[in-house]
């Protein structure tokens, strides 16, 4: 507990390559021929570790975007009509979905009735937005991630190349764009945002109107979408211009003028996946046993719950010497 793992040992074999413990920030070694690697997606020290190790992992896709936030009462009017407001029912929430006409799909992700967008960034410099709402569900504002579907070849640093994408492309695309949402922000871990009017239109915003923004410690209005200096790739803004009129199609009131967007979030799931076998352990280092949402193999609370349990039964069978189903 509270110890960090900047290391992993590995002994190379005539069998191949076996896990043989950690090492931690304080020195200490610590002995496993098991270890679950049960990362979060934004443990970037330690990706850029095992990948420097030849823990074998490749690039996936992810996706990009915005936080929206509305009226909850203007969301729960268009989900449940006459009997919003009702207790029983509580606030309302939306999944919602567009395919572009240039070939993006743009959806809502981990929405959030009645909560609060956060700052999630977690190096320095940097402006990531991410959703959270508390159990009563009760704040002001609904709000949900608007993103953008990327792809590897999307995100590949080097566009000569060929070949599979560079595992860590995708880590350095997103520090880009957190970083560009720092300076937009000016520069104070303020979030650049801009009314959803405004963003549609592409002019600058001024002033916030009906909707105050939740993240904190504040949001800077700004114009997002400026053509190659924007916050997010071009065709990315494009289709997410284009998603708003449609969504506003499904939930009357979506596309409000003065509905806030705020920038950005790029930590939708993790860039890469450290690739495992049918037994679930790392295809090149036996015993390693990558887990979770940071290993690409989940992608939300529930989906990293379930993902451990499965790893858990890999793992006692292999100490077993069970051969797992």
């Amino acid at each position: 507990f509270e110890q960090r793992v900047t290391d992993v040992l590995i002994e190379d074999g005539p069998a191949g390559r076996h896990i043989r413990g950690l090492t931690l920030a304080s020195g200490e070694q610590i002995a496993a021929d098991h270890v679950v690697l049960a990362l979060g997606h934004s443990a970037r020290d330690t990706f850029e570790m095992l990948h420097r190790r030849g823990v074998f992992m490749e690039a996936k896709p992810f996706s990009v975007g915005f936080r929206v936030e509305h009226p909850q009462g203007l969301i729960d009017r268009a989900r449940f009509g006459p009997n919003a407001g009702n207790a029983i029912l509580g606030a309302a929430d939306y999944k919602l979905v567009h395919h572009a006409s240039n070939g993006r799909a743009v959806y809502s992700f981990c929405m959030c009735p009645g909560g609060t967008v956060v700052a999630a960034t977690s190096e320095p410099d940097r402006v990531v937005t991410n959703g959270m709402s508390q159990y009563s569900r009760n704040e002001r504002n609904a709000n949900a991630g608007i993103v953008v579907g990327i792809a590897p070849q999307d995100y590949r640093q080097d566009q000569a190349a060929t070949g599979p994408v560079n595992p860590l492309d995708g880590v350095a695309f997103q520090r880009h764009w957190e970083s560009r949402a720092f300076e937009l922000g000016g520069g104070g871990y303020l979030a650049p945002g801009q009314l959803v009017g405004d963003f549609i239109k592409g002019q600058r915003s001024a002033t916030l109107g009906s909707v105050e923004p939740s993240y904190k410690p504040g949001v800077l209005l700004t114009d997002l979408n400026q053509r190659g200096r924007g916050s997010l790739p071009d065709d990315a803004l494009a289709a997410i211009r284009e998603a708003l009129p449609a969504f506003d199609r499904q939930i009357k009131g979506f596309a409000m003028p003065d509905a806030v967007l705020t920038g950005v979030e790029t930590r939708t799931s993790s860039p890469l996946r450290i690739t495992r076998g049918r037994n679930l352990q790392s295809v090149n280092v036996a015993g390693l046993y990558p887990a979770g949402e940071g290993a690409g193999y989940a992608g939300g609370i529930m989906s990293a719950g379930v993902d451990g349990i499965e790893v858990a039964e890999a793992l006692a069978a292999a100490m077993l010497g069970i051969t797992a189903h």
